[in-house]
């Protein structure tokens, strides 16, 4: 995010001086902003033909793609919570059409936190987290999977290379579809990319229209279910694609049993969490329990890996948010750009090239929306009434 967490990879930043270089050659290459409109709300296709997949799959070229792809989403994304005719469809996909660019150049292609401990890097921390889930699931050569809510891919591809299973990823947003597929082709070998699949569609409607019935022997969710408050609605779908012993995992944003509803800053950090990550209403932590048993499954496992990380690790815990809550950092790119005082520098170029009409001004107020996203992650995370690694998992009965 400018916050909400690779494909694991680290890197050394480019030295102060050459980064400044050569921003005003990505301003100037920049362009103008489509005027098309959006339409077709909740379809996955929102704003997406003005919305480009071009350019260097690196922090530079996403860079370049925050001020080129036009952000004319935002407003209507803004506006949607004095609608209710909007669904969270619509807010979802209306999010990632604004937000994808600005989640890449700052997690890179793995959107999610991570437990983690001293001495490991957040890359690290990402691919043990993927990998984890599918030891959880028992994934295997022959078993087919679907990751459901899939980003750009990076979780799917790590998981297919670890566990030789083919992987189908789904996401409702068609600009997330056509980034994933690039990056496989730049980056995967062709026996790789064979178990690696993506698929536009939205995860309430999986049978028949991306999966037959019971065809799946697994199934998975990185933080992407919260977009749906009513858990039931999407865990009754994959119990339709799933084969009966199929197993489901997610990874679950929740209030924890620590936040008090009649408090006044827990309620604002909730709505800022909602507001600035494409949330309708964060559920507490029976939500997706009570959802899961009332859909078919049997829960076999469930705990707050932040609770558990504390305990596994003990001092050399890394909180979640560690790199967020940093007021500045200098040790790579990726902890440069979600640090504090990188969230400010990419704020204030954005603002001041906007106010020079050469980068749309909704690049900026995006920009301002995901800090807030921060800032209020942070606050949740500290005060421990968030968590993001709720985890679950559940056997189809």
């Amino acid at each position: 995010l400018d916050f909400c967490p690779v494909e694991a990879q680290s890197g050394t930043m480019a030295p102060i001086p050459l980064r400044l270089a050569l921003l005003p050659l990505l301003v100037a290459a920049s362009g103008e902003a489509s005027n098309e409109t959006c339409a077709e709300h909740g379809s996955g296709r929102s704003c997406n033909a003005g919305i480009k997949e071009e350019g260097t799959d690196s922090w530079l070229g996403f860079l370049w793609s925050i001020m080129s792809n036009k952000k004319d989403a935002v407003n209507k994304y803004m506006d949607r919570f004095d609608d209710d005719k909007l669904t969270e469809r619509t807010t979802t996909d209306e999010y990632y059409d604004v937000a994808t660019d600005f989640y890449m150049y700052g997690w890179g292609t793995s959107f999610h936190f991570a437990t983690r401990f001293l001495g490991e890097t957040l890359a690290e921390s990402i691919v043990r987290h993927e990998h984890w889930l599918a030891s959880k699931l028992g994934l295997k050569a022959g078993h087919k999977v679907a990751d459901l809510g899939m980003g750009v891919g990076g979780p799917l591809r790590t998981v297919a290379k670890f566990s030789q299973a083919h992987v189908t990823g789904v996401t409702i947003n068609d600009y997330q579809v056509r980034r994933a597929k690039k990056f496989t082709k730049s980056r995967e070998s062709v026996a790789a990319a064979k178990k690696m699949d993506y698929k536009q569609g939205d995860f309430t409607k999986l049978v028949p229209d991306v999966f037959p019935q019971e065809s799946l022997d697994a199934v998975y969710y990185i933080e992407s279910s919260c977009h749906i408050a009513n858990r039931a609605e999407i865990f009754q779908e994959s119990a339709r694609a799933l084969k009966k012993g199929g197993k489901l995992f997610s990874y679950e944003w929740v209030m924890t049993d620590r936040y008090d509803p009649k408090n006044k800053e827990h309620q604002e950090i909730k709505k800022g969490i909602e507001i600035g990550d494409g949330i309708e209403d964060l559920v507490g932590i029976r939500g997706p329990l009570d959802a899961l048993e009332q859909s078919g499954f049997r829960i076999l496992e469930h705990g707050d890996l932040v609770d558990l990380a504390e305990e596994w690790y003990g001092d050399n815990n890394v909180p979640w948010y560690y790199d967020m809550a940093q007021p500045w950092a200098f040790s790579s790119f990726r902890s440069f750009a979600l640090s504090e005082f990188g969230q400010n520098t990419l704020g204030r170029f954005l603002w001041l090239a906007s106010q020079m009409g050469l980068v749309p001004e909704e690049a900026s107020k995006t920009e301002q929306m995901l800090k807030q996203a921060s800032i209020n992650l942070v606050k949740g995370g500290q005060m421990k009434i968030f968590t993001p690694m709720y985890y679950v998992l559940a056997e189809k009965i």
